[in-house]
């Protein structure tokens, strides 16, 4: 479920997994890149990365985490939308944890908002371990 205002689009998530939904909004509203200004709710099985400048070292969080906080952009690859995105996450600790978001399962719900911007396409291509962003 979204809804549209000019360039803005807040979206509502129940199910599902979070890049998913965000690549299938893409296409459901045809845009070429957004911005992701703000990301709330709660993911299961959520996955982060810190590029230490050679590899992503991954964790997968054993138990469901509020999303405090998500931002980022969505562009497009030779594959489709790729979607670079920072996380903070807090557990039942309320301890955060924080990084590239790489996967996470939608857990109650995730609310989103989204500036579309005019004209501008964000490109990503891949050059060595990193997707790295050209802009048009």
């Amino acid at each position: 479920m979204f809804t549209r205002e000019g360039n803005v689009v807040v979206a509502k998530f129940t199910e599902g997994e979070i890049m998913g939904n965000l690549k299938a909004l893409m296409e459901e509203i045809k845009a070429e890149a957004a911005i992701i200004m703000n990301g709330i709710g709660m993911l299961e099985d959520a996955v982060i990365g810190y590029f230490n400048g050679k590899e992503y070292i991954t964790e997968k969080l054993e138990e469901p985490a509020e999303l405090v906080s998500l931002q980022g952009n969505i562009g497009k690859g030779d594959e489709g939308y790729v979607i670079h995105a920072h996380a903070a996450l807090a557990c039942s600790d309320h301890m955060l944890r924080g990084g590239h978001l790489l996967e996470g399962k939608v857990k109650v719900v995730n609310e989103m908002v989204l500036y579309i911007p005019d004209g501008m396409k964000i490109r990503r291509v891949k050059r060595g371990k990193l997707m790295e962003m050209e802009l048009d």
